[in-house]
């Protein structure tokens, strides 16, 4: 009786000093789209992030911060916290699959929106130039022109052709 009441006793005098990482196995996943609409998933939280999937391990807040949890005395038995939700762990998961699914579509349809337009712009154009590297600007041959607008017709069908 006298070991598990000491090994509730260290471990509840250890865990304030921060000896056992209990706070790493939580994970908090958060969504943002940058200024040039680019999405990153991060752990940490950044002005504008959408929280979209939490992993709850059974621990409360309180034992997951510095905070000391109460001393467990010797008459009291220690419980294992509770086993997570399989039914909402598999739920949170398909909702980050979904998220991330609508993420590389809307990707995908805004590279072939970009493409188009690059392509149309270079059709409808009557000359083509390009900047030197001192910045002065340099028109390209009939034949550079056709080879440019070629390249941006493939660019063009490539992306928009294939599905995400």
């Amino acid at each position: 009786m006298r070991r598990p009441a000491a090994t509730a006793l260290m471990i509840s005098l250890i865990l304030p000093l921060g000896l056992l990482p209990m706070h790493a196995a939580l994970a908090d996943v958060y969504r943002s789209v940058d200024a040039q609409g680019h999405v990153q998933y991060s752990d940490t939280p950044m002005p504008g992030a959408e929280l979209i999937h939490v992993q709850k391990l059974g621990l409360s807040s309180s034992a997951a911060s510095p905070a000391a949890p109460p001393l467990a005395s010797a008459n009291t038995p220690t419980k294992s916290p509770p086993a997570p939700d399989p039914v909402a762990q598999q739920l949170a998961q398909q909702a980050a699959q979904q998220a991330v699914q609508q993420d590389v579509a809307r990707n995908h349809d805004e590279q072939c929106k970009q493409a188009t337009a690059a392509y149309e712009q270079a059709v409808q154009a009557r000359r083509i130039y390009k900047s030197t590297a001192d910045g002065q600007t340099e028109f390209l041959s009939d034949t550079e022109v056709e080879k440019q607008r070629l390249d941006l017709y493939q660019s063009m069908q490539s992306l928009c052709a294939s599905s995400p």
